[in-house]
């Protein structure tokens, strides 16, 4: 069985760096580049349904 959470994330340029911003966890990253900024996002949203949820979940399924 499938479950599937959707997860929205705003990027906004701060000087020299990329803020992600996802507000669905209130989770913020940066980065040199919106690429990198939306990578650092993924892997905190990863880590928060980790510590936050309940195991079970095999992977996550970014589109």
């Amino acid at each position: 069985m499938k479950i599937w959470f959707p997860f929205s994330a705003t990027v906004l340029q701060e000087g020299n760096f990329y803020v992600s911003i996802c507000p669905e966890t209130d989770i913020i990253c940066k980065g040199k580049t919106v690429e990198e900024a939306i990578e650092n996002l993924k892997k905190e949203v990863e880590k928060f349904l980790g510590e936050e949820l309940s195991n079970g979940f095999s992977k996550i399924v970014y589109y």
